[in-house]
């Protein structure tokens, strides 16, 4: 930081200030920060003005005990060619001076009135400041926002120009850049003309990251996706410290803190809070350290030490539904993480297409330092902790299992017996006739049967508009030897008379493909009441 803008004083001239209280905002290259009374005292002299830029190391006003004289103010770079003008005493008011009108080759104006009037809409151009040296305050732009045409200085002049004829191609209005994104878009300027990157990209199965969620949120810890993948790439840069790092005139500095930073959309723009020290914290810290760091960012409330030291960078965009993108290194970090959208794709799994949640990632790395190789094995490493997210501590039976599908069921036999053992979407249980552990596979086929005629007769009655509340199946067959005949009992709470209600169980009847599996010879008997 060479030089900051003063937004606002908190304190007016011959006010008294406590040690430690508030007396001006000032923004930085980074945020907008409070500058806060070094000893307490009275506010002598106010020597920069609002809007005004001010370098590194120059007064910004004088503090005075009671009874104390002014110190001599030596004269400033950036007034060195203002006009000289009376020197007030302390015990004197500061004299007002006469509003000038503003250049118009650059707009005079506080950092706030730029920003009202880009949500407003207001041409700074048009407008007359009456601030300090003609500069614009929030309230010029507010009584051009509520004025239109006669906020401009020379109104006739506008309204002719407005019958002309059409000109040149000109912008609706000009938005100027806040501190800090013109030093992050000078930054990745510099980063993008001068780092040569590269990128490797992979797809990740997240079925089994999303299963340990779920898990975990079941036993009252809630993480976000956006945690879980904070919490692999520690661990992936835990192990591949060459990539927590940065280059700088012919080495590479590896760093053991990792301090992560994590893209916030911010009112001002994109910032980048860090997480320091990552490396000291699991996911619960994660998550709960840059929830607050993106509150703060939200409410502008971050401080220049929340920004800084950076040592890797994650971009999540996924949220907003963007599904794969190349970023740009935050130089002079070494690498830069691109996380997409988690979409449904067909996957092969083990010789065989499945449909599995899955997301993209692309990692951008500085080629001076860092090989393919090294990046591949990083890359490689975020991929494999996301796809096998042991480390979040959910329990090992959702963790581990090989996440299914739907109708995607196992049955193994155990020995010689009648025994069978189901397992589906990490679940297990056993079938036996005569054991009580699960129910033989004539009653869990009696069990689908009625779960598909309910599903059927429910879309049906959607399509027909007709209103059905409750409905219970109760299914049966023979007891013993070979199924012959299945008796359904359907029960159903509904307004429709008699002929729409046999009708809808006619279609309902066909429309489950359970039912349709039943042969011929099977006599399957329909009785049908009301609630």
């Amino acid at each position: 930081m060479t030089e900051g803008t003063v937004l606002k004083w908190h304190k007016h001239e011959g006010e008294t200030i406590s040690l430690g209280e508030a007396i001006l905002q000032v923004e930085t290259d980074k945020a907008e920060v409070e500058v806060e009374s070094p000893t307490t005292g009275i506010l002598a002299r106010r020597i920069a003005d609002e809007g005004e830029v001010v370098q590194v190391g120059e007064p910004l006003g004088e503090i005075a005990q009671e009874g104390e004289p002014l110190l001599a103010a030596a004269p400033r770079a950036a007034k060195a060619a203002a006009p000289a003008q009376p020197q007030a005493s302390a015990a004197a008011p500061s004299v007002p001076r006469p509003a000038a009108p503003a250049s118009r080759g650059r707009v005079l104006a506080s950092p706030r009135a730029k920003r009202l009037a880009a949500e407003r809409g207001v041409d700074l151009a048009a407008v007359a400041g009456s601030g300090p040296d003609g500069m614009i305050t929030e309230d010029d732009v507010r009584a051009a926002a509520a004025g239109g045409a006669s906020a401009h200085p020379d109104g006739a002049a506008a309204a002719q120009a407005s019958a002309a004829p059409a000109g040149p191609l000109a912008p609706a209005r000009r938005e100027k850049l806040t501190r800090v994104q013109f030093v992050g878009a000078r930054n990745l300027t510099r980063s993008w003309n001068e780092v040569p990157h590269f990128v490797q990209m992979v797809r990740v199965d997240m079925s089994r990251s999303l299963a340990a969620r779920r898990s975990l949120a079941a036993a009252g810890t809630k993480i976000s996706v956006t945690d879980i993948i904070l919490m692999a790439t520690v661990l992936a840069l835990k192990e591949n410290p060459r990539v927590n790092a940065s280059y700088s005139e012919g080495e590479m500095l590896i760093y053991d803190r990792i301090n992560l930073g994590v893209a916030v959309d911010a009112p001002d723009g994109l910032l980048v809070p860090v997480i320091h020290d990552a490396q000291t914290l699991d996911v619960a810290g994660l998550s709960a350290r840059i929830a607050a760091l993106a509150e703060r960012a939200r409410n502008r409330q971050l401080a220049p030490a929340d920004l800084e030291m950076a040592t890797f960078t994650v971009s999540n965009l996924g949220a907003y539904g963007v599904e794969n993108g190349t970023p740009v290194i935050f130089a002079p970090q070494a690498a830069l993480m691109f996380v997409g959208a988690i979409r449904d794709e067909v996957l092969a799994i083990e010789g065989r297409a499945e449909v599995r949640p899955a997301m993209q990632v692309a990692i951008a790395y500085d080629h001076r330092g860092i090989d393919g190789a090294t990046a591949s094995r990083f890359t490689t490493k975020v991929k494999a902790l996301l796809e096998a997210p042991e480390f979040l501590g959910a329990p090992a039976a959702t963790a581990q299992a090989q996440p299914g599908r739907h109708r995607d069921v196992v049955v193994e036999a155990v020995g010689d017996t009648m025994r069978t053992s189901i397992s589906y979407l990490g679940h297990r249980w056993s079938l036996d006739g005569e054991d009580v552990a699960g129910p033989d596979p004539v009653s869990s086929f009696l069990g689908a049967l009625g779960s598909c005629l309910l599903m059927s007769l429910r879309v049906a009655a959607k399509v027909r508009k007709i209103d059905v509340g409750r409905v219970s199946v109760h299914a049966t067959a023979n007891e013993k030897g070979h199924v012959k005949e299945i008796q359904v009992e359907l029960k159903v709470e509904t307004g429709a008379d008699d002929d729409r209600l046999h009708k809808l169980v006619e279609v309902a009847e066909r429309g489950c493909h359970i039912r349709q599996l039943i042969r011929d010879e099977v006599t399957v008997a329909m009785n049908v009441s009301r609630i």
